[in-house]
């Protein structure tokens, strides 16, 4: 097979799996409401389903570097998105714990297949990290924003929650087919010697650029999934109806993504991106303060506020991906930094999540949780400045 027919085929597989990441989670948000009438779940269990799966994108994180020196980085994959496929279907059946074994499987699968695609982006196209790393994100942030939007109608014509969930299960089956062919193309698995896996991990943790991309990675994160997850209850609280808040929050996900694409034609231009995670990091901040006026006094700003937040955070996670497939100078050194950055980013994602649902429920309010949203996103401007500048990982 020539060298442009398998580039051209890991471009197919690439989208097929950035396309079945983030439907499982984001599905789940404007559905919370019904599934916790359905199942009678309380307050904790309620939270606890809302942000089981980043807190898995945390903990299967960790697991990555050892798995792909182990199997390969195509075998991982594959490993990963099979165990994506069965979760989905897991957590169709068997009420409440059916639905949170199969999301944790969700969470732990993706967590997996999230640190391998920058070392997938890496490997297969060097020379356009940061184009075809805007491509993946690009169609994660639309799979997640179809989803978001999709769940409330599809749950009402498909008779439910549960079919409105399990219908996932098809695009999951298709990137699984779409990767085979890269099982085909034999890869040579050299597994490192524990002293280099160590060495480089030792190098990564050292390192306080490696941190502050874990800040940016994991305050970003943290303010996405909190939108993702928790809008639909803050808007249902504020007056609105379940359709209208399934709406508003796939009209945020969705209006910065052209914002999120065009960024990513043009960041391998920037010699530092301090500057522009800031300010992104910055817009996301006043969307967060907008949404707080909106739900509070002035519904009027709520259209303005979707649009802040989603161009702040449509920017920002490119951005992100960015950072870790370009601040480490090897591939293996990749791997660890994008194994650290999301394990721990998104374990301070799913912390703040959780968090955030069981302080609104302690204040009877959204109130509180917004603010401390405000405060987050605004830490979130200093440490973008600090990951966005010079300077590599040895």
């Amino acid at each position: 097979m020539t060298k442009a027919k398998i580039s051209l085929l890991s471009l197919f597989a690439l989208v097929a799996i950035s396309i079945v990441l983030r439907p499982p989670v984001a599905a789940i948000g404007p559905l919370l409401n019904e599934i916790s009438l359905s199942l009678d779940l309380n307050a904790a269990q309620t939270s606890a389903l809302n942000a089981a799966p980043v807190l898995c994108f945390g903990l299967g994180a960790f697991l990555s570097p050892w798995l792909a020196r182990k199997v390969g980085l195509n075998v991982a994959m594959m490993i990963s998105l099979a165990v994506l496929l069965l979760a989905l279907v897991l957590r169709l059946s068997f009420g409440f714990i059916g639905l949170m074994v199969g999301t944790l499987a969700a969470g732990l699968s993706i967590a997996v297949a999230n640190v391998l695609l920058p070392t997938v982006v890496r490997s297969d196209f060097p020379n356009r990290v940061p184009l075809i790393t805007g491509v993946y994100t690009t169609l994660l942030a639309l799979s997640a924003s179809f989803a978001a939007w999709a769940s409330v109608a599809s749950s009402s014509a498909l008779g439910g929650w549960v079919f409105a969930l399990g219908i996932w299960a098809l695009p999951s089956l298709l990137a699984v087919l779409l990767w085979i062919p890269k099982l085909l193309n034999r890869e040579v698995v050299t597994e490192e010697k524990p002293q280099t896996a160590s060495a480089e991990r030792r190098a990564v943790m050292r390192s306080p650029l490696a941190w502050a991309i874990v800040g940016f990675f994991g305050f970003q994160s943290l303010g996405f999934y909190a939108v993702l997850g928790w809008m639909p209850a803050i808007l249902l609280e504020a007056g609105f109806s379940a359709e209208q808040s399934s709406n508003y929050l796939g009209f945020t996900t969705a209006i910065g993504i052209p914002f999120g694409l065009l960024l990513s034609f043009i960041l391998s231009r920037f010699k530092s991106l301090a500057w522009l995670a800031a300010g992104a990091s910055l817009v996301s901040t006043s969307g967060f303060v907008l949404l707080f006026i909106a739900t509070t006094s002035a519904p009027s700003l709520l259209v303005l506020a979707c649009v802040l937040l989603g161009v702040g955070q449509s920017s920002t996670f490119p951005m992100s991906l960015s950072l870790i497939g370009t601040k480490a100078r090897t591939q293996a050194l990749t791997t660890q930094l994008s194994a650290m950055s999301q394990g721990w980013g998104y374990l301070i994602s799913a912390a703040g999540t959780f968090a955030l649902g069981y302080l609104a429920a302690i204040c009877h309010g959204w109130q509180v949780s917004i603010v401390v949203l405000i405060s987050i996103s605004a830490v979130q401007v200093l440490v973008g400045f600090a990951s966005g500048g010079r300077g590599r990982i040895s």
